[in-house]
């Protein structure tokens, strides 16, 4: 009997995975393990999913909590999970491959390489706007992030993004001198995905699967969302908790990527050396122009390299970039000394602040830094949440002033029933318009039929706030309309039927 349960207990440590046992033996994955079900539940966050790197080289991927609170479906480390602007890490690797072969030179004006749109300015020499600045955030454009579609929307292009064709986000332009000063530019990735593809002749995600994806083994990574993509992908979510669907970026290369947690980290240990001797860069650059894209760039403060933000903790040097779209927060830090670091994704639109909370604990377990280990959980509703509240309850209180004297007005014999006519339901009319067009805008498919310009509301849960209080407006207007206010009489009429 005890040599048969000793040949069950090495059966059952045989089958047990390499990177569990290995996160039992590490500090941090059991901090994870302790403390991740209250941090989740802190920030309103539904999941998350963590790869550990060590030794240039991913040592776990471990998911926590749900990946859609409807199905309640539990994360799996498998999934499929969106990085946001992490990814414009990836296309700095994409431009350094060009740079590398000689077809890009990054002190070369930007313009001298893009031939669908051109940089202008009557204040700023647009000469000073080069492939450097524009990966080091030195450029002095604005636009520093874009907003994402609905698949029932038509995209636009990149020349129609830098146009300022992209729902609010405005034009692309020199607000600064160039070189001068920091100033985070997503419009700036836009120019260098337009770059590539118009100095390869093919499109980005093309370019970008045959010479940095495919060559680092990341076999999961693609760009645009597909049915077989979301099947195997988990759940956006926005503030509420409340599930938003697979939204689409309409340039790749300010955040797009889709890959899972491990094989995005993959990508980031190719920063470093791998854990047998792998040069840094992996073959797909050189590690010297690794070394550069980790440097820091004049004028920006000692924080940016080439994409890659930069600082020092621990007194080793670290670089990271946090990554946010709709429903999605994802970040990755990665300490170049040690060749250690993380790479984490949530579903959640309040994912930031718990991915705060998870870097300074891998701060704290890892480098032995004390930070603060909890910041406050995100603010649930933001601007535009609160803007949909504020217009709703205005509506509402006007709505029951209304109402209330509406309802005086008939108890009194000011208003009494009457039959529909015409003009009375033109007064509907205005009421029903709006609530049928805030009803399409939110709800209802419409590729192609509303311009890009036009803004998407439908995420907001508070939409629905708005919704009904215009609804209760076109019932106020048809009842209105059914009892109609008396006629008035002329001062001598009332005064013969008072005198009779």
């Amino acid at each position: 009997m005890p040599r048969i349960i000793s040949l069950i207990t090495l059966l059952v440590l045989a089958l047990v995975p390499l990177h569990a046992q290995a996160q039992e033996q590490d500090p941090f994955a059991a901090r994870m393990q302790e403390q991740m079900p209250g941090l989740l539940a802190a920030h309103h966050v539904p999941g998350a999913i963590v790869a550990y790197i060590r030794n240039g080289d991913v040592a776990w991927t471990q998911a926590y909590g749900v990946a859609n609170t409807r199905t309640g479906e539990a994360m799996q480390p498998e999934m499929i999970m969106n990085f946001g602007s992490c990814g414009k890490v990836l296309t700095a690797w994409g431009v350094m491959r060009l740079v590398e072969t000689g077809q890009v030179n990054l002190d070369a004006p930007a313009n001298q390489y893009l031939k669908r749109w051109q940089i202008e300015s009557s204040q700023f020499d647009p000469s000073q706007v080069t492939v450097r600045r524009l990966l080091s955030h030195t450029g002095g454009l604005s636009a520093p992030g874009f907003s994402d579609y609905s698949h029932r929307r038509r995209m636009p292009t990149l020349v129609e993004m830098l146009e300022g064709k992209n729902q609010m986000d405005g034009r692309v332009d020199i607000l600064w001198q160039p070189g001068t000063q920091f100033h985070y530019s997503g419009g700036g990735f836009v120019l260098l995905q337009m770059i590539i593809e118009d100095v390869t002749g093919e499109s980005f995600a093309d370019f970008m699967q045959r010479e940095v994806a495919a060559p680092l083994g990341i076999s999961s990574l693609s760009w645009a969302w597909t049915p077989a993509l979301e099947q195997a992908a988990a759940m956006p979510h926005a503030s509420q908790g409340e599930p938003v669907g697979y939204r689409q970026l309409a340039s790749y290369a300010i955040g797009s990527e889709l890959s899972t947690t491990a094989d995005f980290a993959r990508f980031i240990a190719a920063t470093v050396e791998g854990p047998n001797g792998e040069p840094a860069g992996r073959g797909v650059l050189s590690p010297e122009t690794v070394r550069e894209m980790i440097t820091s760039q004049p004028n920006t403060g000692g924080e940016s390299g080439l994409a890659y933000g930069l600082a020092a903790i621990g007194g080793d040097q670290t670089v990271m970039h946090f990554g946010s779209n709709l429903g999605w927060n994802a970040f990755f830090i990665l300490d170049t000394g040690r060749r250690e670091g993380v790479v984490m994704a949530t579903n959640s639109a309040n994912g930031f602040s718990l991915l705060t909370a998870v870097q300074n604990l891998w701060v704290n377990t890892a480098l032995g830094d004390h930070v603060n280990v909890y910041p406050p959980p995100a603010d649930l509703l933001g601007f535009q949440g609160r803007a949909a509240l504020i217009i709703a309850g205005a509506l509402g209180a006007a709505w029951a002033l209304a109402a209330l004297v509406f309802g005086l007005q008939i108890r009194s014999g000011w208003r009494q029933v009457a039959k529909l006519s015409w003009p009375r339901l033109l007064g509907v009319l205005p009421w029903a318009l709006l609530a049928l067009f805030w009803c399409y805008w939110i709800y209802v498919p419409y590729r192609g039929l509303l311009p890009t310009t036009f803004p998407e509301v439908w995420p907001i849960p508070q939409a629905a706030y708005v919704m009904a209080a215009l609804l209760a407006w076109v019932v106020l207007a048809v009842a209105m309309a059914l009892f109609p206010r008396k006629p008035r009489m002329a001062p001598g009429e009332r005064q013969v039927t008072a005198s009779g």
